[in-house]
Parts: C-alpha cells; sequence; structure tokens
C-alpha cells in the first residue's frame, strides 16, 4: 500500500477528534468528514507503520446518521469536524467522549459513571452559539488580504468571513479590519519571512451585555 492509493472502508468508529475510522487489510484509517456507518472510497493521504490517514474520495452508502452541512466550505475548513454528522448523533458523539475520558483518563469505574452521568443536553439551534472566535490574516494567492480558519493540518487560510458557528458581527469587524489594513498598507504577517504587522483577529461577543471585545494579535509593539 502507498500514498495516492483508493481503498474502500466502512467507518466503524470516530476519532476523539471527529475522523471517521475505518480499517483496510488490518490497519485503521482516520478520515475527515466521514462518519459512523458510512461506506466509502477514500485516497490515503499519509501512511504511518500501524495507521494511516485518507480523505473521502466517493460516499459509497451514507450513513443514516449523514446530513448537508450548513457551511459549504466544511470539507476544507479546519474549524469543524462533523457538521456532516446530525445533531441527535453528534450529541451522542460527544457523550461517548465524555464518558470515555472520564473512565479512561480519569481512572473512575465505569459503574460509578453510568451511576451518576446525566444525559447530554442539546441545543434548541446549533448554529450562532459560539462567542468567541479568532481569525488568522493571511493573503490569498491575488495578494488579497483574507480573514478565515486554517484548513485541516496546515497553515493555509481558508477565507471565511461568517462562520454559521459564530455571531453574525463577526464579518462586519473582518470586514472593517480588512478595509483599514488595505487603505492603510497593513501588511498581514507572513510565517514564512517573519514579517508583517497583523496575525490574528479575536473577537469576543456578550450574548447578554451585547458587549464586543476586539483584540488584534500583531506582530510588533506597535
Amino acid at each position: 500500500m502507498q500514498k495516492n492509493d483508493l481503498i474502500e472502508l466502512t467507518i466503524e468508529d470516530m476519532s476523539v477528534d471527529g475522523e471517521g475510522i475505518g480499517k483496510y487489510e488490518g490497519m485503521a484509517f482516520f478520515v475527515k468528514d466521514a462518519i459512523v456507518g458510512d461506506k466509502i472510497r477514500a485516497r490515503v493521504t499519509k501512511l504511518k507503520k500501524t495507521y494511516g490517514y485518507a480523505r473521502v474520495e466517493e460516499i459509497l452508502e451514507p450513513s443514516a446518521d449523514r446530513t448537508e452541512p450548513r457551511c459549504a466550505l466544511h470539507k476544507r475548513c479546519g474549524g469543524c469536524q462533523i457538521q456532516a454528522m446530525d445533531y441527535p448523533a453528534q450529541l451522542a458523539f460527544k457523550e461517548k467522549k465524555v464518558r470515555n475520558n472520564l473512565i479512561r483518563l480519569g481512572g473512575f469505574p465505569e459503574a460509578e459513571i453510568d451511576a451518576i452521568m446525566e444525559p447530554i443536553v442539546g441545543m434548541e439551534e446549533p448554529y450562532r452559539y459560539r462567542n468567541k472566535a479568532q481569525f488568522p490574516i493571511g493573503l490569498d494567492k491575488e495578494g488579497k488580504i483574507v480573514a478565515g480558519f486554517y484548513a485541516a493540518r496546515t497553515h493555509d487560510i481558508i477565507p471565511v468571513m461568517d462562520c454559521q458557528l459564530g455571531v453574525p458581527v463577526n464579518r462586519e469587524i473582518l470586514e472593517a479590519v480588512i478595509a483599514y489594513m488595505t487603505d492603510c498598507k497593513v501588511r498581514p504577517y507572513d510565517e514564512k519571512t517573519g514579517k508583517g504587522l497583523v496575525r490574528h483577529v479575536l473577537i469576543r461577543y456578550g450574548f447578554t451585555t451585547k458587549e464586543i471585545m476586539v483584540c488584534l494579535v500583531i506582530n510588533g509593539k506597535s
């Protein structure tokens, strides 16, 4: 087996980071955007001694828990891991993750956890709930200033001005910052050269107070 080989996987489990896990010839593969129950054709992207990584090339049979994400950028953006899973299944995954961590990492007896652990409580609307977001600032291939989130396992910025999990005012703030930087020729930070001023824009929104905090993370003292 080599990198870029195509393999067929049945996703049987999920990693703590929300990647689907399937086995091929006894080797476990971690696959972003795959969920339990999916039967997929995947392309191998990285191989280790006992496990590997792959990306979804084709969904042969979708899981019963699969849904169409609201965000069109979910496959490229590294900010979300399980948007392709419907919300009840997301809640079950998170509840299982907490339970397993308490038992495996915390050392609590399984029977004790099951006796006292309450069922997970979900939201009425599982979008627009994040009151904090941090957006890296950079340049696209045309040299335009962009804000967004890093693609999975990279520092390549996927332009995202209005994340569906964040508050709508984020877009207005990012547009103002980018307009100021463009007009005043303020350069974003470049990781390769170590030059440029603006690295990130951190935004917090108070759902109760309606107050907004904006922090610019910069490469400099002024």
